[in-house]
């Protein structure tokens, strides 16, 4: 149950240590004394004049606080004898599924702890996990007893602050989200946003269709937008607020980007997603914010849509884009075609190609015993089955601990690696203007680069590992790619160079494999289109397949042909995904690199439209005889 805070200042003394009093474990009359302390302005005044209350304690009371708290992953843990906070607490931080030799060192650990102190370790769950807690553990053995008990009570404050913002809400600051659109509009005024296009219209032509409505596509079209090209539209497959992964098969909790990145604000401190969070948490909410959360960036991308009036069509698949007199005609799904000066693909990760399936397995396996990581998977109908996943990348280990926390026994990952990589080259990208100026590289060292970039791999993120390998359930398998897959009965087997396994059903994080010819909207211009392999050759034999099939593109995104027919039909045609990270690096697709992207596209595309118009942009300048000036000279009597 939740109360807002008008509802807390309104409350008598019993009815608000009945209804916070659970706030401090086991201990109410903490909070009872707190409410003389009201009315209060704010969550934070309110939880300060809970742990003013603490302060100010006798040194007995606050030891009695102190061991009112459970042992983590003690005996009332494992019965679940323990407050419905401390038990949620607890199995946040994975101390509900520990090992055997888990349990044993929390055992011993808190038997130290309370031998040497006298009362239980204490330290906010919900603000680690089982190897920090361990680690914190073992370190504050070696503290005084006064040491302990000041750690204690500032532990106490943080699992008490949490708990009370769960329950007591108070009202959006600065006016919430309406606020915040208001906002944006007098920031649009102030750069004259609303001034005429430029762009000399066309009857039954668009100036640009952007295919694909996620970030990428919203981030395009409003960037025209901004640059006065709004005879625009942006085509998506799916239902309106499910363009891209986020709410569809992405499985991660959080991103993967530090939260502070800024990707398709464009530079507008109130449209960026801090400012979101902010208007509805309060900047200590963005304070206490770690990583930004999947389904809160996708709430976020449905209101930049929204505040920004962007023209999105839903439900409309593209099924093919070909040249005709110098525009692109656009064909979809149900037989309706659009005219564009130009198409813009923001098609995201797969939008260059497909997502690899390796034959060996979808040769030999029903459709019933496998799934791509990209495809729908009913995790739940598999509670008590166990499932193998082949691939080290991050969406592995977000199946496993999505599988494993919807009731699937034993989720197993293989890779083909003999560890597990540590370092992740994104982080140095980041920070040393990789992602603004790759593009200014020769296409020996661009080829170099995502050689390198691609042979490393990134690593799954320390929260996501560590939330999979906290189930009993998983497994990690390395050096360990599979050979050979076979049904055997109920039981699908595979072949490793370490033995062979059975399970009831295999997940593939197999990555995507970049080819214009597996497109089916770019069936007409396939064979045109440039690839990196007819452009460049490394030396000394060193070519890697998987960068020469990407196509070589323009500093814009634009495709190149070739030859100069095939540029012709070409001219128009952006390739915004991830197919452009060989040309264009670390870019359309990811949010790293959005924020240098975006204005490279949006140059390149207006520039194509105004120089397509030259001819009578020019004669219109010549020809230009409007008086500015009315001033009369000498003035008349």
């Amino acid at each position: 149950m939740t109360f807002s805070l008008a509802n807390v200042n309104a409350m008598d003394r019993a009815a608000f240590t009945a209804a916070l009093g659970f706030v401090f474990e086991l201990s109410p009359w903490v909070v009872e004394q707190a409410h003389a302390a009201g009315p209060f302005t704010d969550r934070e005044t309110l939880h300060g004049a809970m742990m003013a209350v603490l302060a100010s304690a006798p040194e007995a009371e606050k030891l009695a606080l102190i061991r009112a708290h459970p042992e983590l992953a003690g005996k009332a843990a494992i019965a679940k004898a323990l407050t419905a906070e401390s038990l949620s607490e607890q199995a946040g931080a994975g101390l509900d599924r520990l090992t055997a030799e888990e349990y044993a060192r929390f055992h011993a650990l808190n038997a130290a702890y309370g031998s040497r102190f006298g009362f239980p370790f204490i330290i906010c769950a919900r603000l680690n996990d089982k190897t920090s807690i361990l680690a914190a553990m073992e370190h504050r053995l070696a503290n005084d007893t006064a040491t302990e008990i000041a750690e204690a009570i500032h532990q106490i404050g943080l699992i008490s602050r949490l708990r009370l913002l769960d329950v007591v809400e108070e009202p959006n600051p600065a006016g919430g989200l309406e606020a915040l659109a208001t906002a944006i509009r007098r920031d649009l005024d102030l750069i004259d946003y609303d001034a005429p296009s430029w762009v000399q219209a066309r009857e039954g032509v668009l100036d640009a269709v952007i295919v694909g409505g996620g970030q990428s596509g919203l981030g395009a079209a409003f960037g025209l937008m901004l640059q006065k090209v709004r005879n625009i539209l942006v085509l998506d497959e799916n239902p309106a607020g499910f363009e891209g992964p986020w709410d569809t098969y992405a499985r991660m909790i959080t991103l993967r980007t530090p939260k502070a990145l800024t990707t398709i604000d464009y530079g507008m401190p109130n449209l960026t997603f801090r400012a979101f969070w902010e208007a509805q948490h309060g900047p200590e909410g963005w304070s206490a914010l770690d990583k930004i959360p999947r389904r809160d960036w996708m709430a976020y991308l449905r209101w930049y849509r929204r505040a920004l009036t962007i023209p999105v069509r839903n439900e409309a698949k593209v099924v093919g884009i070909a040249p005709v007199d110098g525009l692109h005609r656009v064909k979809l799904a149900g037989g309706e075609v659009l005219l564009a000066r130009k198409v813009v693909l923001a098609t995201g990760i797969q939008g260059g190609g497909e997502w690899h399936a390796p034959k060996f397995i979808t040769r030999t396996l029903t459709p019933t015993r496998w799934a791509h990581t990209s495809q729908a998977i009913d995790y739940q109908a598999l509670a008590g089955k166990r499932i193998a996943i082949l691939g080290g990348g991050a969406s592995a280990f977000d199946n496993a601990q999505h599988a494993l926390s919807l009731g699937v026994d034993e989720a197993h990952v293989f890779i083909r690696r003999p560890a597990l990589p540590m370092v992740n080259p994104i982080r140095y990208m980041e920070a040393s203007g990789f992602s603004r100026h790759f593009a200014g590289f020769d296409d020996a060292t661009k080829y170099a680069v995502i050689d390198s970039f691609l042979t490393r791999n990134q690593p799954p993120t320390n929260d996501t590992f560590e939330r999979a390998a906290a189930y009993p359930g998983f497994a990690l398998h390395v050096g360990s790619p599979w050979l050979a897959v076979r049904e055997t009965g109920d039981a699908v087997t595979i072949t490793t160079p370490k033995g062979e396994f059975d399970y009831d059903f295999l997940v593939l994080s197999t990555g995507l494999k970049t080819d214009a010819t597996l497109r089916p909207e770019l069936a007409a211009v396939a064979a045109d289109i440039a690839l990196w392999r007819d452009r460049y050759t490394p030396p000394g034999g060193g070519a890697n397949p998987l960068i020469d099939e990407h196509p070589y593109l323009g500093p814009g995104f634009e495709f190149q042909g070739k030859t100069p027919d095939g540029a012709a039909r070409l001219y128009g045609l952006f390739a915004f995904n991830y197919s452009a990270l060989a040309s264009l690096g670390l870019s359309a697709a990811a949010l790293s690199g959005m924020k240098f992207a975006l204005p490279k596209l949006v140059n390149a595309l207006t520039g194509q439209l105004f120089m397509d118009n030259r001819k009578a942009i020019l004669e219109g300048f010549h020809a230009f005889d409007d008086a500015e000036f009315v001033g009369v000279w000498p003035k008349p009597a």
